[in-house]
């Protein structure tokens, strides 16, 4: 399976040389990301449609043309997204022209954060803050200001000197300004209940019993399974059913499957060859 699962951030942070992006795990040429849409576009005419895709980590677009256009238009703001795409740039932006695009669960979500923190720390690269960038060097954090210490006052006299600046602050801001201070506070209180909110919603919506039984396959080991599960012969959704692979990872077996000849499609159904 070529397709190479991968966090935003490392998608557009890479160096395209006009056939792939080389990152700090090697080169890819067709990536499968995971997140949320936050924002479509789409022309007048209906020739063009870009979806703006997010994982927490970086933002990506999602382009298509032509006749491509109505196989994107059936998502909308909110929708999770697994896409698999070719990596392209223009402008000296990366984006994707998907080849398989799927709206999915939560629990799909959490999933691929369990399978990319897995293959981060095999590949030596759990550490972000030290990860080298496309050219080979290392990223380091800027180095933190270091202060002179600096001699205590007795407590009695810090909680004394504390009060008074705190009184002194009070007694000099007018009534006004206090009332906007109290009113970005109830503000502030309201936006933290609605996040809550939405967490517990999220909370709702995962499988958490799902997640507990789910065990992390390689590619190698995806496409061993399904050529497995195809000795009597399966239609895809049948073969979806009974492994658990995810609509995705079958639909990228079958195709390096069929392009190895080690499989046949007859009708809709794949069979292994003996």
């Amino acid at each position: 399976m070529t397709a190479v699962k991968l966090r935003i951030q490392d998608l557009v942070e890479g160096t395209f040389d006009g056939k792939c992006i080389h990152i700090t795990s090697g080169t890819v040429s067709e990536a499968r990301v995971l997140g949320t849409l936050i924002d479509v576009f789409t022309t007048d005419d209906d020739s063009y449609i870009s979806l703006t895709l997010d994982d927490g980590t970086e933002t990506v677009r999602i382009k298509a043309w032509g006749p491509e256009v109505q196989k994107l238009k059936v998502f909308s703001k909110g929708d999770l997204i697994d896409v698999v795409g070719k990596v392209r740039e223009y402008n000296e932006e990366i984006y994707l022209t998907s080849e398989v695009i799927f709206k999915v669960s939560p629990n799909k979500w959490i999933l691929r954060e369990l399978e990319l923190m897995k293959s981060y720390v095999e590949s030596g690269a759990a550490s972000r803050d030290t990860l080298t960038d496309a050219s080979g060097k290392e990223r380091v954090p800027p180095e933190a200001e270091i202060e002179e210490p600096q001699a205590e006052a007795p407590a009695a006299e810090r909680k004394e000197t504390e009060e008074t600046k705190e009184r002194k602050e009070e007694e000099s801001v007018p009534g006004e300004k206090r009332k906007e201070e109290t009113e970005k506070i109830e503000l502030e209180e309201k936006e933290d209940q609605e996040e809550k909110g939405g967490f517990e919603k999220l909370e709702e919506e995962v499988d958490f019993d799902e997640i507990g039984e789910f065990e992390i396959l390689g590619e190698d080991e995806v496409v061993e399974t399904v050529l497995d599960f195809l000795r009597d012969g399966l239609t895809k959704q049948a073969l979806i059913e009974q492994s658990g692979l995810d609509e995705i990872d079958v639909e990228l077996a079958l195709r390096e499957l069929l392009d190895e000849k080690k499989i046949v499609k007859e009708g809709d159904t794949y069979k292994r060859i003996a």
